[in-house]
């Protein structure tokens, strides 16, 4: 994986000699500090960040950034239920290159974004932001920003008068966890002429030795281990961000491996496998959450319920596909699911999601029930060579006749969420996104739309559709 910006890390660990327990505990989450909620007065400036939040790379410059907030908001929203309101979260830039080197404008947007400060207003908990960070594709890692100051003596200070790391003492939650420091260093406030290399790490003792003299009255509180390959508490100290302040900053969750679904890790592959970000994506824009059905009318190899069962092992999952075993073999799409300890889908129809009959079968692997949630990746540039209206379409006029049939395939505030395809010379609204007559007639309104570029030529756009069946 690229690195997205330039920086120069030093990373350090700390053990003060009086601090010698060993771990008995095992490996276990910290007793998390609930936050109370708060309202803001009108004329009230914006409160703090009390995230810090960074993002994954991407091997393909742009690719995936756009997607970004909607996949984490999505994440959260399927976490917390009703109680979620998306308008309570701010993104602000945390990097700002000024180095001497001139780089392309896309890439000094990567940088820039790489890193990114989060306000939750407090309406967040910190329970429901690990699990939503453990299911967003995109998130490589999310810090509770603990204190801001001038100086490392500032950011023990207020560490220990506001009582950020009292689960670690002896005698509390965690005082068995083992723990070590890292520190980082952007821009201007790393060592001189290392800021010219970009995309580089390097590392420097002299701050290593300064940030361990600042923060000793703070770790010398631990009663548990330090441990320098897998420690229970990760804590950094960053410095020269966007806000100018060193900040201290406890490790709270990283995302998920995504790539151990990987197209060239598993026994089925297709000609056009989904990537694993692009199905978590999906996934996590649809709202995924404990025990939701879950259909695939273009299943293909199953990306989508792959990336479904990791995300909630609870879920029922069908797929529909209309190749036979020769091409997308369905023994081998089970045994991608079984050699990864995953939920098997309930059924692997054989079959075309535009006949009756088969989204009949596909309810009926449910308990002959609407599903929550349709996920899927419609194959574009093969079948709609051969068919005068588009998959999209297609599956849409299946869902008005089931209603009207009154056997609806998805249920009352269920989502379809899907990629389409807008090539160069289209328009998507009036070319490309499905008709106000025909959504109307399957049930559906649009509600969320967003597009991806692929190549001068090509975008995708991720739709999410809800049911008002």
């Amino acid at each position: 994986m690229m690195l997205l910006f330039h920086v120069d890390v030093i990373s350090f660990h700390i053990q003060p000699s009086a601090i010698t327990r060993s771990l008995s505990l095992g490996r276990k989450l910290r007793a998390f500090r609930k936050r109370p909620l708060q309202s803001q007065a009108e004329n009230s400036p914006p409160p703090s960040p009390d995230l810090l939040i960074h993002w994954k790379g991407e091997g393909i410059e742009g690719y995936s950034m756009q997607f970004r907030h909607i996949e984490f908001e999505g994440a959260l929203a399927a976490v917390m239920g009703a109680s979620f309101d998306r308008t309570c979260l701010r993104f602000s830039d945390a990097l700002s290159y000024n180095g001497s080197v001139e780089m392309p404008e896309s890439k000094l947007l990567r940088f820039n974004q790489a890193m990114q400060y989060v306000t939750t207003g407090g309406q967040v908990d910190q329970e429901s932001i690990v699990a939503a960070v453990k299911r967003s594709s995109l998130v490589h890692a999310v810090y509770e920003i603990i204190s801001e100051a001038d100086t490392y003596e500032g950011l023990a200070e207020h560490a220990v008068l506001n009582d950020a790391f009292a689960d670690m003492r002896p005698g509390e939650a965690n005082e068995n966890s083992t723990w070590c420091v890292r520190v980082r260093h952007y821009g201007q406030r790393s060592d001189g002429e290392k800021e010219k290399r970009y995309g580089y790490r390097a590392r420097s003792l002299t701050k290593e030795k300064e940030a361990l003299r600042a923060l000793t009255p703070l770790l010398k509180q631990f009663g548990g281990r330090v441990d320098l390959d897998d420690p229970d508490c990760k804590i950094y100290v960053f410095d020269g961000l966007t806000r100018g302040k060193a900040l201290l900053a406890r490790r709270m969750a990283t995302g998920p491996s995504v790539s151990v679904i990987a197209p060239n890790t598993r026994i089925c592959v297709t000609n056009t496998p989904l990537c694993p970000i692009a199905a978590f994506n999906m996934c996590n824009v649809a709202g995924i959450r404990h025990d939701s059905s879950i259909l695939d009318p273009f299943a293909g190899s199953c990306a989508t319920l792959l990336a479904a069962a990791m995300i909630e092992p609870s879920c029922q999952t069908v797929g529909i596909e209309i190749a036979h075993d020769g091409l997308v073999n369905r023994n081998d799409i089970r045994k991608d699911f079984t050699s990864r300890d995953l939920t098997e889908p309930v059924s692997l129809i054989h079959g075309d999601c535009t006949d009756a009959g088969t989204r009949r079968a596909a309810r009926e692997a449910i308990g002959n029930k609407p599903f929550d949630l349709i996920i899927t990746d419609p194959p574009y540039g093969i079948r709609e060579s051969k068919l005068a209206v588009t998959p999209i379409n297609e599956l849409l006029r299946g869902m008005a006749h089931d209603r009207e049939a009154g056997s609806p395939l998805l249920a009352q505030g269920g989502k379809l969420v899907c990629f389409l395809p807008c090539q160069e010379g289209e328009d998507f609204d009036s070319d490309v996104l499905p008709s106000k007559d025909l959504l109307g007639q399957a049930g559906l309104y649009v509600e969320l739309v967003k597009e991806q570029p692929l190549n001068e030529k090509l975008s995708r756009w991720l739709v999410s559709f809800n049911s008002i069946c």
